[in-house]
């Protein structure tokens, strides 16, 4: 694996705010369609969805960290990935394009931003005149989370 693609993200948006993920983590960015509700699940688990032949669990990211979507149109763009070995669906306002950040551009976390905990921010980088906050996503849906929204989605 090349240096350059461990550092470039995945940008996308959750209301008002910019943040990105490592591509390396990416299976596919998916339209949510024929997404199955999950009676008595987890607030921030939007639902089952088929992505040819396999279960994904789709996870709402806005309501998990507690941002407000910046629409209320229902979903519409989810990024895959890869999460221990398991496909997660993650639901997000919207999906920008590709970053490169080298980690000598990556300042450092604050304690929190927008109330998301610092644990779950893996830094802070800079895009033209914009601050993109870049997320440990496997720290967010650990496997604990994971267990939780059922084995029966696999």
């Amino acid at each position: 694996m090349s240096a350059e693609i461990e550092h470039q993200y995945i940008l996308f948006s959750l209301g008002e705010e910019e943040y990105a993920l490592p591509i390396v983590l990416v299976d596919e960015i998916i339209k949510i369609h024929n997404l199955v509700k999950v009676p008595r699940s987890k607030n921030y688990f939007a639902g089952i969805m088929d992505i040819r032949g396999k279960v994904v669990k789709m996870v709402d990211l806005g309501v998990k960290l507690n941002i407000p979507h910046s629409h209320e149109q229902g979903y519409d763009r989810a990024i895959v990935v890869k999460i221990s070995g398991e496909s997660v669906g993650i639901i997000v306002d919207k999906v920008a394009n590709v970053a490169l950040f080298p980690p000598e551009t990556i300042n450092p976390p604050p304690p929190s931003i927008k109330g998301i905990s610092s644990r779950y921010i893996t830094g802070v980088g800079k895009k033209d005149d914009r601050f993109i906050i870049l997320i440990d996503i496997e720290k967010i849906l650990g496997s604990e989370e994971l267990a939780e929204l059922g084995a029966g989605a696999k």
